[in-house]
């Protein structure tokens, strides 16, 4: 899953403003706040995302009874994958109709794209070549609810491409590619919305030479 689109507390971030500009080649904002993201929320509540307008096709189900409960779920899917994951920045709770936060950052959005895939298409040499992928393509929203202000908003999308037959870790192979794709999302909306995920430079007893 790859991040599309962004908007920092309103301000979109896009490309070049000026190109004399060499500070505005990639992302040029001009903020109230020196441009300072929000971070280290207290709380974090996650609302399951729209699924109504969503364009849900592909291997979802056994039988095309079953679809319209599949699309359903969809929504307590990813919420349940983001719960795991945000976990990690800050105590999450998914919210249910009739709850409002308080505090804390609220995380919501909707689905434009759920689409599994044909993993018949994936078994012969062609999925290799992306044939048959799965692809799934949805709209994140984090708002910091004292405030009431949208911190960042963003696109993603993606799917399993051209992993064929074999699958990996992150992808199905002829399993049912939409459970790898919105664990996928999940994880990386964590990655998004984290200062150091990886914890890049961290060091315990090392000094550096003067």
């Amino acid at each position: 899953m790859y991040v599309t689109r962004t908007e920092v507390a309103g301000n979109a971030a896009g490309g070049p403003i000026d190109t004399k500009d060499f500070g505005s080649k990639s992302i040029h904002m001009v903020t109230v706040n020196c441009g300072v993201g929000a971070s280290n929320p207290n709380a974090i509540y996650i609302r399951p995302f729209c699924v109504d307008t969503a364009v849900f096709k592909g291997d979802e189900a056994l039988t095309d009874g079953e679809m319209p409960i599949r699309k359903a779920i969809a929504p307590v899917e990813l919420a349940n994958d983001l719960k795991q994951q945000l976990e990690k920045i800050a105590p999450a709770r998914i919210l249910k109709d009739t709850e409002t936060p308080r505090t804390g950052w609220l995380v919501d959005g909707h689905f434009e794209v759920i689409d599994g895939g044909s993993p018949l298409a994936r078994f012969f040499p062609i999925g290799f070549l992306g044939a048959g992928g799965s692809f799934l393509a949805l709209h994140v929203r984090v708002m910091d609810v004292p405030s009431a202000t949208v911190v960042y908003e963003f696109d993603m999308a993606g799917g399993s491409r051209g992993q064929g037959i074999a699958g990996t870790v992150r992808a199905s192979g002829l399993g049912r590619a939409t459970h790898f794709d919105l664990q996928n999302a999940a994880e990386r909306i964590y990655l998004t919305l984290s200062a150091n995920p990886y914890r890049y430079g961290e060091r315990a007893n090392v000094s550096l030479p003067e």
